[in-house]
């Protein structure tokens, strides 16, 4: 005897599969992103482009690697005595109170002045260019920020996204009250990508890593274990896409400023992360759906980039570290050494509540 029809249809049905697990139609629509993207990249974008798949020459770079290692214990420790809490991003769109978050404090002051510091006493230059081809290269994250999260509504049927949500300015003028804030937010971001692809990723090129390698590795470590330990298991997931997306940004200009511009819209959309934030959540298996929504953004993206790669003249050589560290008043020095003393003021503020709220958690 035939099972009745209705189990039939749901066992040969694309919700069937563990990473289809949201509504049919939103399912069907990331697997064709992602097959669609991928086929792409790898019959049209990526063969003629060695430097992002070729790791014949690769070194093991161990100034990066020792870095991602210290950054990640430092995380660790944070997360053994605190524990992952809620990213202030997704507390404030659930309009609850954003908890203290210490473990991701830790993560993003720790950045951003190991990135001042190497550029205030010289360990490396800020790989900044001010020439017509960097400005050009800075319209990218704005056009990437406007298609992504029409990508992520369209992925996302189940859903209704108010019009707000899809537009910049709305979101930018209700994250920030004040161009000082708004220039502020955007300079600590900086920051934090002078660490991540100038200390990171721009080493691992120079020792023969191909992008798609070194981005994979600044994925997994900067975004899912840092950020999944600090944050939770899904904004690890989240992150992880994220920072494949700016490795590979960063790849196709040399320059931290289009990836800092890209990294301060990700923080200026709180209409959008209202709506993307209930889309995650309203799911059956909300980290499933995660992944898929993130995997097809991640090969879209490798798509656009490898392109982009095949057309687009880059806006600056890579800026290979100093022999020794030394002092000067270059303006990239005196643009870290502010960083270093508006970083180091806020770890300094920040230690006393740390060991405040670590003896509590101990106690």
């Amino acid at each position: 005897m035939l099972p009745p029809r209705g189990v039939l249809l749901r066992a040969f049905s694309p919700c069937a599969s563990p990473l289809m697990i949201s509504d049919p139609h939103g399912a069907g629509r990331a697997l064709a992103v992602t097959g669609g993207s991928t086929a792409f990249a790898a019959v049209v974008t990526l063969p003629p482009q060695p430097e992002f798949w070729d790791a014949g020459e690769a070194m093991l770079a161990a100034a990066p690697l020792c870095t991602l290692a210290a950054m990640f214990s430092l995380v660790f420790a944070a997360w053994s005595v605190f524990g992952s809490e809620l990213h202030p991003i997704t507390a404030k769109a659930r309009g609850i109170e954003p908890p203290p978050a210490h473990a991701f404090g830790v993560l993003g002051l720790s950045g951003a002045l190991l990135g001042t510091a190497a550029i205030a006493f010289g360990w490396y230059p800020l790989p900044v260019a001010v020439t017509p081809v960097e400005l050009a290269h800075c319209v990218v994250p704005f056009a990437l920020w406007c298609v992504d999260v029409r990508l992520l509504r369209w992925l996302n049927p189940h859903v209704d996204w108010p019009e707000e949500a899809l537009s910049l300015p709305a979101n930018y003028g209700e994250e920030h009250s004040s161009l000082v804030g708004a220039a502020l937010a955007f300079i600590g971001v900086l920051w934090f990508e002078v660490y991540v692809q100038q200390l990171v990723a721009s080493p691992l090129t120079e020792s023969g890593w191909p992008l798609i390698g070194s981005a994979a590795l600044i994925a997994l470590n900067a975004g899912f274990v840092n950020h999944a330990l600090a944050n939770g298991l899904q904004n690890g997931i989240l992150c992880t896409e994220f920072y494949w997306t700016v490795s590979l940004m960063f790849g196709l200009s040399n320059s931290v400023l289009p990836v800092g511009i890209y990294h301060h819209l990700m923080y200026s959309m709180p209409t959008f992360v209202r709506s993307y934030d209930e889309a995650v959540q309203s799911a059956p298996r909300s980290d499933l759906h995660a992944v898929r929504l993130h995997v097809a953004l991640a090969a879209w993206h490798l798509a656009v980039f490898s392109a982009l790669s095949l057309v687009v003249p880059r806006a600056m050589e890579l800026q290979p570290a100093s022999a020794s560290l030394s002092f000067s008043f270059s303006p990239s020095a005196m643009f870290g050494l502010f960083g270093v003393g508006l970083i180091g003021t806020a770890v300094v503020g920040a230690i006393p509540t740390w060991i405040e709220d670590a003896k509590i958690k101990t106690e």
